[in-house]
């Protein structure tokens, strides 16, 4: 198994990566400069954005939050934890803003604070202020790797569904992912190593060279060296994971689980 389209959007979404909010307003839907923002996606899937009361992306956003037929665009690319690995693609979800107050501002802080405890959160109506962005379209691009439906960027783009996003839960993985492909990387060769002698058994005669590249709940995505080029393998999980704990012992049961060859691969 691997993560859905509405899984992999919900992962980004999550709030450790960055964000850039961009804005359309007035007849003309002129794009506005975009702005680094602060968000997370609550426990329930709504996207909450964390500003300085009356700083400029505050004021871009205040007209588009009393302007019906505008919109707003919350912009989050994947970050690769290990260089050249695979890269998750970004999104672009688009709503409508609208700006809280009161008790629902509030609320909303609380929310926020469950997954992302920000010491400006402590500020909320004394200089910071809270946007809800209600969701009508997310799209979700992602490299193609030569598939027929890839544009000329390279990238294919995925209509994400909404009430899929809403239902999906986070990788619970996603903002600790780095640290631990880099704990795999300092502390268990052994594994990497047996994974690399089944890789050459089964799936990529002459693999050599294992480098773990990407972690989720479903399972571990590989590098290996054949001849001058890097394969992209993946060693999935019997289900999906839950906890660090899981994690733990599953890693010292990986080297049973069957690899498989990813659909991409390139030369150094």
């Amino acid at each position: 198994m691997e993560p859905t389209p509405a899984e992999i959007a919900r992962t980004l979404a999550a709030g450790h990566l960055p964000a850039r909010v961009r804005t359309e307003c007035g007849s003309e839907r002129t794009p506005v400069t975009e702005f680094a923002v602060t968000h997370v996606t609550d426990r329930m899937g709504r996207v909450l954005l964390l500003l300085a009361e009356d700083s400029p992306v505050d004021r871009a956003l205040r007209p588009v939050a009393a302007d019906g037929d505008a919109v707003a665009q919350l912009l989050i690319a994947d970050r690769q934890p290990v260089p050249g690995g695979p890269w998750h693609g970004r999104i672009t979800m688009s709503g409508w803003a609208t700006r809280l107050a009161g008790v629902s501002s509030h609320r909303a802080a609380m929310d926020f604070a469950e997954v992302s405890p920000v010491g400006e959160l402590l500020d909320v109506g004394r200089g910071s202020v809270l946007y809800r962005l209600d969701l009508a379209e997310i799209e979700w691009a992602t490299p193609g790797y030569d598939a027929p439906d890839t544009d000329p960027d390279g990238l294919r783009r995925v209509d994400v569904d909404v009430d899929a996003f809403l239902d999906a839960e986070p990788d619970l993985f996603g903002a600790e992912e780095q640290k631990l492909l880099a704990d795999l990387a300092d502390h268990h060769e052994d594994l990497l190593s047996e994974l690399c002698a089944q890789a050459r058994e089964t799936v990529v005669p002459g693999a050599r060279n294992a480098r773990a590249l990407r972690l989720d709940r479903y399972g571990l995505t590989l590098g290996v060296d054949v001849d001058d080029e890097e394969r992209w393998i993946r060693a999935g999980f019997r289900h999906p994971i839950s906890d660090l704990r899981e994690l733990a012992e599953i890693f010292h049961l990986l080297a049973c689980c069957r690899c498989r060859p990813e659909s991409h691969q390139h030369a150094h």
